[in-house]
């Protein structure tokens, strides 16, 4: 039996000098009865050299101090579990889970059990873990985009401050509040309902759109939307990361652009480009329906340039745009070049409703304008096609070939009479 009993206590002994953790036994005098291998990397100690020393010797200065009210609160029958940092003894820093558990028998303290656990990889990854949330809250709070967390229902989770002002939101509950279509643009509903559910669905891998959204102020700003689905990744719940840019600038611009595009600088009539994309149009929806075309001319233009100036000739060129587009509206007027305009009438066309067009062209265009350096008259000279239009260029010309008969009617009118 007693062989037994050795046997158990050399195992017993094996097991605590495998353990990584420290563990130890400090009797009722605090004076080390047993001590496991592991001491020896943190105190530069062997068991040997431990046992029979107090255990203030072995905890000495800021640790012994740190350490002092545990070892008391344990002595006084009362478990302590506590995390500290120590240093071994390599000099290097070791984050400890620390266990002070006293022997109780018949209510008193025989004795310490102690347990010292080095939790360094658990603690330094934390740490990292919040350092990197630390990190990426900075990034989404002071983000210069709009960012948000949404549940597959569409309710905010999150929203950044950027996304606030961005929608004219107030920060708080108020912004989580926020759904994902909300605010979104009549006109433009439909079709983010559409995205929204084909992403939450998965028959879409993202969401990368622009859409009008009405601010809580009433102002509406363009948005550039791109969102994704991640798996998971709140309380095992799918949500919906989201950024948004403000592209309202970008959106005038090219709106700009595009009415540049078709817009004579001048006068701010449709241009050429303009109205030969209108016909094709015309042609596509309905390529059957005659369209009616009038073609003027400003009758001696260039004497006014060369008279008055090119200054005073674009001041009246501006002056008979004007009198033309409110004459002949609602049907659309183009200037293509120099003098020349073009009328063009789109429903409704028959030869006597054109021909009435082109006269209510010819008299708007006809009149008298003041410069500074004087009045000057005009006249118009004008020409008109209704056909089916096949060739847009064959279609112009033919009002164009139009007017100059007309033109030369007048031209030999005085020597007829």
């Amino acid at each position: 039996m007693s062989y037994e009993v050795a046997d158990d206590a050399l195992r017993l002994r094996q097991l605590i000098d495998r353990l990584p953790s420290m563990v130890a036994y400090w009797d009722a005098n605090l004076c080390n009865v047993i001590a496991n291998n592991a001491h020896a990397q943190f105190f530069a100690r062997t068991p040997a050299e431990i046992r029979g020393r107090h255990i203030f010797e072995l905890l000495v200065g800021d640790l012994g101090e740190t350490s002092r009210p545990y070892v008391e609160a344990a002595m006084n029958g009362r478990d302590q579990v506590f995390e500290k940092t120590l240093t071994d003894g390599n000099g290097l820093t070791r984050h400890v889970q620390a266990s002070y558990l006293p022997d109780l028998v018949d209510g008193a303290v025989q004795g310490l059990y102690v347990e010292v656990a080095d939790v360094t990889a658990r603690v330094e990854a934390e740490r990292a873990r919040d350092e990197a949330q630390r990190l990426l809250h900075i990034s989404r709070e002071n983000a210069p985009f709009g960012e948000a967390m949404f549940t597959t229902t569409g309710d905010a989770l999150y929203a950044n401050p950027s996304l606030c002002r961005m929608f004219g939101l107030p920060r708080g509950e108020d912004a989580v509040a926020l759904n994902y279509l909300e605010g979104i643009h009549p006109d433009d509903r439909d079709a983010a309902e559409q995205e929204w559910r084909q992403l939450v669905e998965r028959s879409a891998p993202q969401i990368f759109a622009e859409f009008r959204y009405v601010r809580r102020d009433g102002a509406t700003i363009w948005v550039q939307c791109h969102a994704v689905l991640v798996a998971a990744a709140h309380g095992g719940a799918d949500v919906v990361l989201s950024q948004y840019q403000d592209v309202t600038d970008r959106k005038l611009v090219d709106a700009e652009f595009a009415r540049l595009a078709v817009t004579d600088q001048l006068t701010g009539l449709h241009n050429r480009h303009s109205l030969v994309a209108r016909i094709a149009e015309c042609r596509e929806a309905q390529p059957h329906s005659p369209v009616g075309v009038v073609f003027a001319d400003l009758d001696g233009f260039k004497r006014i340039n060369d008279t008055h100036g090119h200054a005073a000739g674009d001041a009246v060129l501006q002056a008979a745009a004007r009198r033309l587009a409110d004459a002949v509206a609602p049907h659309s007027a183009y200037r293509l070049g120099g003098d020349e305009f073009v009328v063009l009438m789109i429903d409704s066309v028959t030869d006597d409703l054109v021909a009435q067009l082109a006269s209510l062209v010819a008299a708007s265009l006809s009149g008298s304008h003041q410069l500074d350096s004087g009045e000057v008259s005009v006249t118009a000279s004008v020409g008109w096609t209704c056909n089916v239009p096949s060739d847009i260029t064959e279609l112009i010309r033919a009002a164009d070939l139009d007017m100059y008969r007309h033109k030369g009617k007048r031209r030999t009118l005085p020597d007829e009479l």
